[in-house]
């Protein structure tokens, strides 16, 4: 399916609301400029057949006055009286101009032609470029003084045809220059709504196009972030613009994470590798003993098994969700003493609890094990002659502290002991403690290391649930 283009749709819709939205105004003038006429002048030629030979009012009857005062401002309406036989009897000769004579011989034509046209409502028409309304009606009365007076009671009556007509050029001749007007500011608006449009979409266009060049630019590794970085007359491709600069550090920074992770476990493999090759090329070769070849051979198996068991580890804790549950942190700690009394007894180290507390967090049990797992058997590496487990709650946290009262961390190393495969002058942290500070933050929780010459103290806090068992 043939994908439409965003920007084309941009200048088009809005293009194709304006121009709608500019005929509509154009259509609803004209249906009110209309009907706004016949308004005015339909009430003139109404009032001028009803009254016909009406000279005096009442003085009672002053609405009926208001409204001929209100319709004689528009326009004089005139009338023809002709006989039964077509003769204008009505005004009688002689005409003050003839234009008069060519007006009325062309309206009484008109309506002779078609008589019953003209009587049941006005009609336009059009004499040599003048526009008049015209209306007809038959009606009885009699001529008096070269006048007419309609009156169905006088003996002599005659039948008569009445053409009234309003010239209307005047008011015809204003809306139709509203019009114009009208029409040229609706097309000089139009015409540049379309063009800001235009200009607009097009301008938005080029920053499309160039932001589309720079992000293939650093897709193909062509530039580094941010250089060559394109100009946007826009705020929102400005943001796409810093925001894909900042997404493709954090790629950079992961890919090179990534290298360092894998020159890291090729080194420390390759280690216990060639240590396992050496002493296997001894026992082949008769120079070394096969008792003292075996041992090493079997502590260097023993290290590069338990590294790739912490990389293992650490792939499935990046690739799977954890799975949260209620666990009672203090029976947690209870078990992850139990579970090194066996290698604290080999090296000669006392595991103190002090346990104030046994507050109940949201976590995954097997990720904290392997967290509180890594302390405990960092401390008995490292400790002296003891070490110490604490749990207590401060501010609805949980607060973890593993102390040992080893020699401490070097000043320059403590920075950078969260570091996988760091490596300080005290020996090799490698990746159990970068391990146990992710598996801190998965729980909205933070590790944090203090130490000096009296020892190391590691603590982790993380939220607990609200209620605990005591």
């Amino acid at each position: 399916m043939k994908k439409k283009k965003l920007l084309n749709r941009i200048f088009m819709i809005p293009s194709f609301i304006v121009i709608i939205s500019m005929l509509a105004v154009f259509l609803f003038f004209q249906i009110i400029s209309d009907r706004y006429i016949k308004a005015l002048t339909y009430d003139a030629l109404k009032n001028e057949m009803d009254n016909l030979g009406n000279v005096a009012y009442e003085e009672n009857d002053s609405k009926e006055e208001d409204d001929l005062a209100d319709t004689s401002l528009i326009a004089p309406v005139l009338h023809l009286v002709m006989d039964t036989d077509g003769k204008l009897i009505f005004p009688a000769a002689p005409w003050y101009y003839d234009y008069e004579v060519k007006i009325a011989k062309a309206i009484s034509d008109a309506t002779t032609e078609e008589p019953e046209a003209y009587k049941d409502s006005p009609r336009k028409l059009n004499i040599g470029g003048n526009f008049y309304l015209v209306q007809a009606k038959n009606c009885s009365g009699i001529i008096e003084n070269g006048t007419f007076f309609p009156d169905d009671s006088d003996k002599n009556k005659k039948d008569y045809h009445l053409i009234f007509y309003i010239n209307i050029t005047p008011i015809q001749n204003f809306i139709d220059n509203v019009n114009l007007v009208l029409m040229a500011a609706l097309a000089l608006s139009g015409a540049g709504s379309v063009l800001f449009l235009f200009l607009t979409t097009r301008k938005a266009n080029r920053d499309f196009d160039n932001l589309k060049s720079y992000l293939i630019s650093i897709g193909k590794h062509r530039l580094k972030v941010g250089g060559g970085c394109p100009n946007s007359h826009y705020s929102e491709i400005e943001a796409v613009i810093t925001t894909v600069n900042e997404m493709s550090e954090m790629i950079l920074e992961s890919e090179n994470i990534q290298k360092r992770f894998f020159q890291n476990v090729s080194h420390e493999l390759r280690t216990p590798l060639m240590s396992i090759q050496g002493y296997a090329e001894g026992i082949k070769y008769n120079v070394i003993p096969e008792k003292e070849a075996s041992e090493v051979i079997l502590k260097e198996s023993e290290k590069m098994a338990s590294l790739v068991n912490e990389i293992l580890f650490l792939s499935k804790m990046e690739t799977t969700e954890p799975e949260f549950e209620e666990v009672n942190i203090a029976e947690l700690m209870a078990e992850i003493i139990d579970n090194f009394k066996i290698m604290s007894k080999e090296n000669n180290i006392d595991i103190l609890s002090e346990i104030k507390a046994e507050p109940i967090i949201s976590g995954d049990v097997k990720l904290l094990e392997r967290l509180l797992g890594n302390l405990v058997s960092n401390g008995i590496r490292y400790a002296k002659s003891e070490m110490k487990l604490s749990c207590e709650i401060i501010n609805n946290n949980v607060v973890i502290k593993v102390t040992d009262d080893g020699s401490g961390i070097a000043k320059e190393d403590l920075p950078h002991i969260f570091e996988r495969f760091y490596k300080g002058k005290g020996g090799k942290f490698g990746i159990g403690l970068s391990m146990a500070n992710d598996i801190a933050k998965l729980h909205n929780g933070s590790l944090e290391a203090a130490s000096d010459e009296n020892g190391t103290v590691f603590t982790f806090t993380l939220p607990q649930i609200s209620h605990t068992f005591s």
